[in-house]
């Protein structure tokens, strides 16, 4: 079902491995961060995915990002991996039962933003994602209709400083997508903008695509101590 892929089709969990820049932004902080539904601090958030044709079509261009119930971007975001390409496998059995879709994404950034946060803040470049998103259909009026989906990923990237970040999104939802067959479907404004394979905002006639949730994230950062070569004078004050 059309309607609930999110992410090019593809929400559950997303795994992002980068590592953290201290260029013109605070150092990551060392730690396990949770969102705000786990009882931590980071936002919840919601995506956006961009094609080419209303209904289907390649490039795919994600949009993730932070919501605070207001706005969008606050606190974090993933912009402009692209996908190319994407395999489905149908499990249906009369109708019933689910369809995989898997999506492979590369480049984009992803960002925190500056806020006193307990984990810093600093933006890095992502490399390759896969996002897999699982719809499950029923029977309605006797015709096999997607009903619900859940979507899971993994991304990986670089910042300068050597930080690697794991930032895992569970629970995400699809809420909508673009169809010919209910042409007057739209984004809702309060979704991230659809960004076209030039990384801009798509053009006002081609805003298609679909749109969703991302809930139950979990961040790990983890910083790597640098080691220094010690000086025979400074060992040997060592043993003074």
């Amino acid at each position: 079902m059309k309607s609930m892929r999110v992410w090019s089709g593809p929400i559950l969990l997303l795994l992002v491995t980068v590592a953290a820049s201290s260029i013109a932004f605070a150092d990551p902080v060392q730690g396990t961060y949770t969102s705000t539904d786990l009882g931590g601090q980071l936002l919840t958030g919601r995506a956006a995915t961009w094609r080419s044709g209303i209904n289907s079509g390649f490039p795919h261009v994600l949009h993730a990002q932070s919501w605070d119930g207001a706005a969008l971007g606050a606190q974090w975001e993933i912009s402009c991996p692209t996908s190319s390409s994407m395999t489905v496998q149908d499990n249906r059995v009369g109708g019933v039962g689910t369809i995989v879709y898997t999506s492979t994404f590369d480049g984009g950034t992803f960002s925190f933003f500056a806020g006193g946060w307990p984990w810093g803040d600093g933006t890095g470049t992502l490399g390759a994602m896969t996002v897999i998103t699982t719809v499950q259909y029923v029977l309605i009026g006797g015709v096999s209709t997607g009903v619900a989906a859940v979507i899971n990923g993994n991304t990986s990237g670089t910042f300068a400083n050597g930080c690697t970040l794991v930032f895992a999104i569970g629970n995400g939802v699809g809420v909508g997508e673009t169809t010919s067959l209910y042409p007057a479907i739209t984004k809702p404004a309060d979704y991230p903008t659809f960004l076209d394979d030039s990384c801009g905002p798509a053009p006002v006639g081609q805003q298609y695509g679909s749109w969703g949730t991302v809930i139950t994230i979990t961040m790990q950062i983890d910083c790597a101590v640098p080691t220094e070569d010690a000086s025979w004078s400074s060992v040997k004050a060592a043993y003074r």
